[in-house]
């Protein structure tokens, strides 16, 4: 397939302003390949599907700004092996070829409903999963298993592929310390892991200013996961949180940049002792239309 001609092509950021080519070749790379999922999900993700079905008419320039990203990327040394490229470069393949006039079909796997010996496992896993404010002492986590946890974090929903959620891991008592907390949380007997995001990714693609309290939510998707790993590890695991000013102190004192903002922190351990599982009101009150 010839190479699209890219020249006078920018890139939008949701709000009104636009990047050039030499805007983004000077862009932080973080922000960069943040920028890139993101414009991959709304200029070729969400239309796509539409556009497949008849639904939309194709845009001209459908895809155009994916494309003149992944060059700048490729451009400055990026390693488009890395799961968020190619999941980037087939819908850039699909744009491609839709603007080709060719028929197209996407054959990812569909959802299939579980088995009901699976359905068991995860509603024991959803339903039996508690908080666990108290730990057997001396007794570390592996890190392998601690990866593990990290792993269901990264693995969770976040909005616009964005990927804002980073993580510190804690494991000694000074910087311990530093962590606000109302529970108790010795150093002999749990890890502490707390959850940021990175806010210069919504600034640069213009979510600050109309969904800022995302960060917030994809923060908090993260450590839902990581509790739920944690339980099906066979760890006790309770998610805590912290105000404005308890943030900003770990902030100052672990030497984190302005824009990493921690959002929550998540204690896990060995369980020590059986706590009660809370129950839950009845869906029928929960409900509001």
């Amino acid at each position: 397939m010839t190479k699209l001609d890219l020249e006078g092509v920018t890139v939008w950021r949701i709000g009104g302003d636009e990047y050039t080519r030499e805007d983004l070749r000077k862009m932080d790379p973080v922000c960069l390949r943040a920028l890139f999922r993101e414009r991959i999900h709304h200029t070729v993700e969400v239309e796509i599907y539409p556009i497949m079905l008849g639904r939309k008419k194709m845009p001209e320039n459908f895809g155009y700004q994916a494309e003149l990203l992944i060059e700048v990327c490729n451009e400055r040394g990026f390693n488009l092996e890395d799961d968020d490229f190619q999941w980037g470069l087939k819908y850039i393949e699909l744009a491609r070829r839709l603007r080709a006039g060719a028929n197209i079909e996407i054959d990812d796997q569909l959802p299939v409903a579980f088995t009901d010996d699976e359905m068991k496992v995860v509603r024991k896993l959803l339903w039996a999963r508690r908080s666990v404010r108290d730990w057997v002492p001396n007794r570390p986590i592996p890190d392998e298993i601690v990866e593990q946890l990290l792993e269901a974090g990264r693995a969770a929903p976040n909005g616009c592929n964005l990927d804002i959620v980073r993580f510190i891991v804690i494991k000694d008592k000074k910087r311990a310390k530093w962590v606000w907390s109302d529970i108790p949380t010795p150093m002999n007997q749990c890890v502490l892991i707390v959850i940021c995001y990175d806010a210069r990714v919504y600034e640069t693609v213009g979510h600050d200013k109309l969904v800022s309290h995302n960060q917030g939510y994809d923060a908090a998707a993260a450590g839902d996961h990581m509790c739920l790993m944690a339980h099906a590890l066979g760890l006790g695991a309770v998610w805590l949180t912290c105000t404005e000013k308890t943030a900003a102190n770990f902030q100052k004192k672990y030497g984190l940049p302005e824009y990493i903002k921690p959002a929550m922190h998540i204690a896990f351990g060995w369980t020590a002792i059986a706590s009660i599982k809370s129950g839950r009101m009845p869906l029928k009150e929960m409900i509001i239309a």
